[in-house]
């Protein structure tokens, strides 16, 4: 037991200092990534997100296969359709308001940044007000109305298609794996661009690497997961019972790795807000990223790339709610209003 218990706090550290560092290092943001696309045509930052998921892909169901690891103790026998869309939408909107997801928060924290401080701590206490305070029958109705039982098997892509009996599970979960973990990484690392660009490249390739390892660790529902983990480690001083010690510490690796790689590089600096208007951005992107990343059960790391490692269904939809969120808020940004974001996204998408 206190093997176990030391294993999970030193690879939760560690894990977590190495996605942070190889984070601040290669500027690493799913948020930059979309922003890049439309302001500069650029998809280096892509591409590192989507070469870091396919590595996380290949990897995961590689050692799930060899019996190294069991995903199938963390899939449910439900596609929670309506948490990861509204989630997901929530969660992407909110980290445009906020300047990037809870993992960039982090990262930045660890480099001086002290809004960031505030933005990790009110995702936390949302997330916290959405599992057992006011927000819970919200979060609650949400999962009862918009759950799918898929009864067949668990509600990873593999596992139903494989339940058809003409079908072998393995064959069918390498196809799978091949089509989406083999496809990413071709589509990031066909581009010469991003292949010169080796700091991005290497980063996204030792970041999707820390899926796997991170699954081999711990027994936690997610590798990595950067919102519910906060709220469990602000409660953890008051209650008898906190969420998984190692996701628990990968909130204090990831900053401490930005740190180390901050100070070895000089580029250590203080973030303060810069008005009431950009304090209260910020703190309305972090209440949406605690609300949703807690309903739809992860953020860019927790149901994106660890929930697309497992080849799950509802992380797929969640990502695919993030991506739309996150454009939203962008174009919400060049319409000036809500409403004229919304309507910037059907008119000129990506």
């Amino acid at each position: 037991m206190e093997t176990g218990l030391t294993l999970n706090i030193l690879g939760g550290i560690g894990i977590g200092a190495v996605v942070g560092a190889s984070a601040f290092v290669s500027n690493f943001c799913a948020l930059g990534g979309v922003a890049d696309i439309l302001f500069a045509r650029d998809w280096r930052r892509m591409r590192a997100w989507m070469l870091a998921a396919g590595v996380a892909v290949l990897g995961t169901q590689a050692l799930d296969s060899l019996k190294l690891i069991n995903i199938d103790r963390v899939l449910g026998p439900a596609i929670l359709w309506l948490p990861a869309l509204i989630g997901g939408v929530c969660f992407g909107f909110g980290m445009a308001l906020a300047g990037g997801c809870v993992n960039r928060a982090l990262v930045r924290l660890g480099a001086g940044s002290l809004k960031s401080v505030v933005i990790v701590l009110v995702v936390g206490a949302t997330s916290i007000l959405t599992t057992m305070g006011f927000l819970a029958p919200l979060n609650h109705t949400l999962t009862s109305w918009g759950s799918l039982d898929v009864r067949i098997a668990s509600e990873a892509l593999h596992r139903i298609i494989g339940a058809v009996p003409a079908f072998d599970v393995e064959v069918v979960r390498w196809v799978i794996t091949a089509i989406l973990g083999g496809g990413l990484i071709i589509f990031a690392l066909k581009d010469a661009w991003f292949r010169a660009s080796r700091d991005q490249m290497i980063a996204g390739a030792i970041i999707g690497a820390m899926i796997p390892a991170a699954w081999s660790v711990t027994d936690a529902p997610k590798a990595l997961n950067f919102v519910a983990p906060v709220g469990d480690l602000l409660m953890a001083p008051f209650a008898n019972t906190t969420g998984s010690i190692f996701a628990m510490t990968t909130i204090i690796g990831v900053p401490l790795g930005a740190f180390i790689a901050a100070l070895m590089t000089r580029n250590l600096a203080r973030e303060v807000f810069l008005d009431r208007a950009d304090f209260i951005r910020n703190l309305i992107g972090a209440v949406l990223m605690g609300f949703g990343g807690t309903v739809a059960l992860g953020c860019t790391f927790g149901q994106g790339l660890s929930g697309l490692s497992t080849l799950s269904l509802t992380a797929m939809l969640t990502v695919a709610g993030i991506l739309f969120g996150c454009l939203w808020g962008i174009r919400m940004f060049e319409a000036e209003s809500v409403w004229g974001g919304l309507k910037l996204v059907f008119k000129r998408g990506v």
